[in-house]
């Protein structure tokens, strides 16, 4: 008979996806697959896209902790950098595939990031402010994709920088730096849109 494994405590979740306790897959896909379609909507720009990476990620996920990974290196795991960096990879190989531009225009898409998947949790999240949030996302536009996936891992996905630096696969004190200048570029892009005070 198997151990039981808490399914509710995501810290336990790898371990129980690869002992298949019930439940833990599908615990896995309700956590993590609101997040990882924002993350990836906003990386590809294409809703269809975004969808087809996530779905492919948690598979990839599922079939690593279920047949490839022991359960010493399951333990190990910092589950949630790890579900955004193989969302990031299969990605940006699927951009390339499809000779994605890197900075094609959010606006290009009819609906909001993470529609189709957002959590109740995400939306509450979401500034009040209308023209507010049009004038962020107008800033972040301007900014090149690279740096601007890292403002939305640190403020949108709240991760820390230990996070960022897994899923970037860079180290962190290069992720702090990184942040840094980017939200000073931010800073300017929103004065040149007339938002001053913003951040």
């Amino acid at each position: 008979m198997r151990s039981e494994v808490a399914v509710e405590n995501a810290d336990n979740l790898a371990v129980a996806v690869h002992r298949s306790i019930d439940g833990a897959i599908e615990r896995l896909v309700r956590l993590y697959q609101d997040a990882l379609f924002s993350y990836a909507l906003r990386l590809l720009r294409d809703r269809f896209d975004a969808q087809e990476v996530v779905q492919d990620a948690l598979l990839r996920a599922i079939r690593a902790l279920t047949l490839r990974y022991d359960e010493e290196r399951c333990k190990d795991l910092d589950l949630r950098p790890w579900l955004f960096r193989i969302t990031r990879n299969l990605a940006y190989n699927w951009r390339r595939a499809r000779r994605y531009s890197a900075e094609v225009p959010l606006t290009e898409t009819n609906d909001s990031p993470g529609q189709s998947f957002q959590s109740q949790a995400a939306a509450e999240r979401m500034p009040d402010d209308l023209e507010q949030q049009a004038s962020m996302q107008m800033a972040l536009d301007r900014l090149s994709s690279g740096v601007r996936e890292l403002i939305l891992l640190r403020f949108m996905e709240e991760m820390s920088y230990a996070e960022i630096a897994a899923v970037v696969n860079s180290s962190e004190s290069s992720v702090r730096g990184r942040v840094f200048r980017t939200l000073r570029k931010l800073r300017r892009a929103l004065e040149k849109i007339g938002v001053r005070n913003a951040m």
